[in-house]
C-alpha cells in the first residue's frame, strides 16, 4: 500500500504553551518541527516521528493539525518497522478527524496485513464514503476481498482503481496480483507487464510476474523477473528463495 506524507499545510497555534506541564518548546522549535513533520523540509523517518510529536502535544494544535500528525508519525513508524504504534497512531488520527481517507486506509493495510480483511474492509468503505475518488481505497478493498477469495468483487474494485488513476502502475500491479491469484495468468500478465512498462524497478511487480511465470511453467522468464528484483533489491530474501527454487541462474 503507497503513502501521502507531505502536506502543504500551516500549522495555526495559537496562545501560549506555559500550561502544558513540561517544559515548552519555544516558537522557533515548533516551527522546525511543524516542518519536518509535515514534509517541508528533507529528514528521516526517525526525526520525523519526533518532530510530529511535538506537534500531537502541543494543546494549541488543532484537530485537524494533530491528526495529520499522529498520521504522518503513524506513516513514519511503518517504514521504521513500528507496526503496532503505527496502528495506534493511524487510530488517533481517526479518532481525531473520523473522515480521513488516508489515515483510513493506512489502518486498513495493517488490518489486512494481519488476516483481519473483514475489519479492513470496514475502513476502506469509509474512507471511500469519505471521498469516492480516492483510487488507493479501492485498490487496497480489492486486495481486502481477494484475501477473502472474493475475487469478483476484488475485481470490480481494482477495475474501478485503475479507471481513477490510469497512469499509476502500481494500480496494475496491484489488479495483476489479484488476477494471479484468482488463477487468472494471462490477465495477470497482461496488468504485470503494463505496469513494468510503465516503471522498469517496479520490484513487486516484477516478483509477481516471475511468480507468475514460475505457474506457468516458464522458468527461464521467472528466473529473469528475480534477477531483475535482486538487481534492484539485493537483499530482497523472496526472490532469492525463488531462484533456489528454480534451480539458481
Amino acid at each position: 500500500m503507497k503513502s501521502a506524507v507531505a502536506f502543504a499545510l500551516t500549522l495555526a497555534l495559537i496562545g501560549s504553551a506555559a500550561d502544558l506541564g513540561f517544559a515548552a518548546p519555544s516558537d522557533a522549535e515548533i516551527q522546525k518541527a511543524a516542518r519536518q513533520c509535515f514534509g517541508k523540509e528533507p529528514t528521516n523517518w526517525t526525526t520525523m516521528a519526533n518532530a510530529c510529536t511535538v506537534i500531537v502535544n502541543l494543546q494549541e494544535a488543532s484537530a485537524s493539525n494533530k491528526a495529520r500528525a499522529y498520521y504522518n508519525r503513524g506513516s513514519a513508524y511503518l517504514r521504521l518497522g513500528g507496526g503496532q504504534n503505527a496502528y495506534e497512531d493511524f487510530t488517533a488520527a481517526i479518532n481525531l478527524v473520523p473522515k480521513f481517507p488516508m489515515a483510513l486506509v493506512a489502518r486498513a493495510g495493517i488490518l489486512a496485513g494481519r488476516g483481519k480483511y473483514d475489519q479492513a474492509i470496514v475502513d476502506l468503505d469509509k474512507a471511500i464514503a469519505a471521498d469516492p475518488k480516492f483510487a488507493p481505497a479501492y485498490s487496497d478493498r480489492g486486495m481486502a476481498y481477494a484475501g477473502k477469495k472474493d475475487f469478483d468483487k476484488a475485481i470490480v474494485d481494482l477495475n474501478k482503481a485503475v479507471e481513477l488513476n490510469p497512469t499509476d502502475p502500481d494500480s496494475y500491479a496491484v489488479r495483476g496480483s489479484a488476477y494471479a491469484m484468482s488463477g487468472d495468468n494471462k490477465k495477470a500478465l497482461a496488468d504485470l507487464n503494463k505496469a513494468i512498462l510503465m516503471n522498469p524497478r517496479a520490484v513487486t511487480a516484477l516478483y509477481n510476474r516471475g511468480k507468475v511465470y514460475a505457474a506457468m511453467k516458464d522458468a527461464a522468464n521467472a528466473k529473469a523477473d528475480f534477477k531483475a528484483v535482486l538487481a534492484i533489491d539485493p537483499d530482497n530474501q523472496l526472490a532469492k528463495d525463488e531462484l533456489k527454487t528454480l534451480g539458481g541462474a
